[in-house]
């Protein structure tokens, strides 16, 4: 079972720039519209805690994260520290969706850095007025 650590950056983002471990800056933001930014605000705790599960169910299923010699990720490699890269929206109506890039750190070249990046995508039925797990896409970094 992979353990997870959140880290956080205090590094102002005001140029809105690409975030990585190695500028480690505050989250970019792209949210489609300020009524789309303001909801995440006000729900953020309940948007970052379908996150978290969907993060530790991804790095812990055998299927999709093992440390079999051609499996990427590799579970052997990740620190378990990740961060959020990014937080953005999009209107599909009648709800919307935002997404929230994630990195975790990979010791897979010898120090810690980034190794996996995962997209959580959330889909907020305005009707129902509730978050819920869209899908979760997967990159190498």
């Amino acid at each position: 079972m992979t353990e997870l650590k959140q880290i956080f950056s205090t590094l102002p983002n005001p140029e809105n720039q690409y975030v990585t471990y190695q500028n480690f800056l505050s989250p970019r933001r792209n949210f489609h519209a300020v009524h789309a930014e303001q909801l995440f605000e006000a729900h953020q705790e309940e948007i970052m805690q379908i996150v978290r599960k969907e993060l530790f169910d991804y790095l812990n299923d055998e299927d999709l994260c093992n440390d079999e010699e051609d499996m990427f990720p590799r579970r052997s490699f990740l620190t378990g520290e990740w961060y959020v890269c990014e937080l953005s929206s999009f209107d599909n109506e009648p709800g919307i969706f935002f997404a929230v890039q994630t990195a975790f750190l990979g010791t897979d070249l010898g120090f810690p850095d980034d190794y996996l990046g995962l997209e959580v995508l959330l889909y907020y039925d305005e009707t129902a007025g509730s978050f819920l797990p869209d899908s979760i896409n997967s990159e190498a970094l």
